[in-house]
């Protein structure tokens, strides 16, 4: 009886930590593929899960930085966004909202990015998931979207037609 119950705890403690996890990004609105109500909720691990990607970009908040994370339209396409969409609005922890048109998403690599030079990103520096844009590739990102434009803490998609 007293091995039924430590591998019934270790099931649970193992396992439940995966059905339980808190989401770190929850995408709505628009989208095919939901897993709540409201959306799809993914954990940090679900995230990193998908393909990844990673470009040296000069932070304009934190200097020369190479990180790796993955791209809003992976995200979007994951979820099964349509390709009529046109708004894409990413929530931070602050309640703020910046626009990113879905145009912009599917042309240049626009990431959340969970680690800075192999590392998580820290909480410090706007972690765990931050949002960066390709600007050292693509100059004129920046002139589309300013400095201010990098959402620090995300943990919200929006995507609205």
């Amino acid at each position: 009886m007293r091995k039924v119950f430590l591998a019934v705890t270790l099931v649970v403690v193992l396992f439940g930590t995966l059905i339980f996890a808190d989401p770190a990004l929850t995408v709505s609105g628009t989208i095919a593929l939901k897993n709540t109500d409201s959306g799809f909720a993914f954990t940090l691990d679900e995230v990193k899960a998908l393909a990844a990607t990673s470009y040296q970009v000069t932070d304009p908040w934190l200097g020369d930085k190479l990180y790796e994370g993955v791209t809003l339209s992976e995200i979007l396409k994951y979820v099964g966004v349509p390709s009529s969409a046109k708004k894409v609005f990413v929530i931070c922890s602050d309640k703020k909202e910046f626009e990113v048109a879905y145009a912009d998403i599917v042309q240049f690599p626009i990431m959340l990015a969970y680690n800075a030079k192999s590392r998580a990103i820290p909480a410090s520096q706007g972690g765990p998931l931050k949002l960066v844009y390709p600007i050292n590739d693509f100059p004129q990102v920046l002139k589309i979207y300013p400095a201010e434009n990098w959402a620090w803490y995300v943990v919200g998609i929006r995507v609205e037609m």
